[in-house]
């Protein structure tokens, strides 16, 4: 099966998904005493999180999130009400909805795991169901037969499009042997290998996540130029030899610093001359949005360790592993890839 671009581009799909996060974001900072904090005075992000006793990183993508829905202002790193909040979502307002989020403004999962993000002593990832969540397995290199069958199928087909997008954009055009990290189903390497006839890749993923995707690999007809690798990208060695090396959807899973450790082992893994790619949903670096990316973000925080980042913060992580010759290029929907070069 040849994957051809959509004649559509997915965005509406997305937000009509991740819509999902909009209201409890709203409700909760109103029940959480955020608005009224902050129409004392502006704050940073840390500061709002001491002043209200929470975890650091849920305020920031709390705050992010609010800022693209339109209800708070940024300026030099600090948030302020917005006139509309200042409006509706203040308790001495004449116009209060305060009454009505309370009743109908809670979708309760999503309520309760952001209580919980923002309570939390730790970033550890806070699910919204009870189900085993896929970085916990990443993180400790175990993933059962049935969590690998249903992550692949979830990611594939929310990446798919994105993936043929990205191999039409001319990336990889110049990538002779493409080290997929974290791969999944395989979508970009099949992608990129149908598109260039010259490109061989490697999927490298836990052992089982590898088995699910040699069927999507098979499906593609690539066969003979993707192949698989089962390793930990955490704790074992990583493979030598090639020229690129593919994070997609990957850096949004994990915090800064680990970020920076596998930006460090990719560089290790590359030849001289060599690109890393990031394929990620970009946030504005002003924190305006967009609201999809925000509330991508949103899941990030009741899912991984992580969250999205903007251009400036991955193109800082790149440098700091010695890369140069930092690009972004926008590539299909609200996806971009931000490469750098080995010296």
């Amino acid at each position: 099966m040849r994957y051809e671009l959509p004649h559509s581009e997915d965005r509406p799909i997305w937000d009509i998904w991740l819509s999902m996060h909009n209201l409890p974001a709203m409700a909760v900072a109103e029940e959480v005493g955020l608005f009224s904090s902050l129409a004392e005075r502006p704050m940073s992000a840390a500061e709002l999180a001491q002043r209200l006793g929470f975890n650091r990183r849920a305020t920031e993508v709390l705050l992010c999130m609010l800022r693209a829905l339109g209800l708070l202002v940024s300026r030099e790193g600090r948030y302020g009400l917005a006139d509309i909040a200042r409006s509706y979502l203040l308790a001495d307002s004449p116009y209060y909805w305060g009454p009505l989020l309370r009743t109908f403004g809670m979708l309760p999962q999503q309520r309760a795991a952001l209580i919980r993000a923002l309570r939390a002593s730790h970033d550890l990832p806070t699910a919204v169901t009870s189900t085993p969540l896929p970085s916990e397995a990443w993180a400790n290199g175990k993933m059962t037969r049935a969590q690998a069958e249903e992550v692949s199928r979830i990611m594939h087909c929310h990446s798919l499009a994105a993936a043929v997008g990205a191999a039409a954009s001319g990336c990889f055009a110049d990538v002779e042997r493409l080290l997929d990290v974290g791969g999944g189903s395989g979508c970009f390497s099949i992608a990129i290998a149908q598109r260039f006839k010259n490109a061989r890749c490697t999927i490298m993923d836990l052992p089982v996540v590898c088995d699910v995707a040699r069927r999507y690999i098979e499906e593609g007809g690539v066969g003979e130029r993707v192949d698989t690798l089962g390793r930990d990208m955490f704790q074992a060695a990583w493979p030598l030899g090639y020229d690129g090396v593919l994070f997609s959807n990957v850096f949004h899973d994990w915090s800064p610093d680990t970020n920076r450790c596998l930006a460090g082992r990719a560089h290790e893994a590359l030849e001289s001359g060599g690109r890393i790619f990031l394929h990620e949903m970009l946030l504005a670096d002003d924190g305006s949005g967009p609201i999809t990316t925000a509330s991508f973000s949103m899941l990030m925080l009741f899912g991984t360790q992580g969250r999205q980042y903007t251009l400036s913060e991955l193109s800082g992580i790149l440098v700091d592993a010695g890369f140069v010759d930092i690009d972004v290029r926008e590539t299909h929907g609200y996806f971009s890839v931000v490469s750098g070069r080995k010296a």
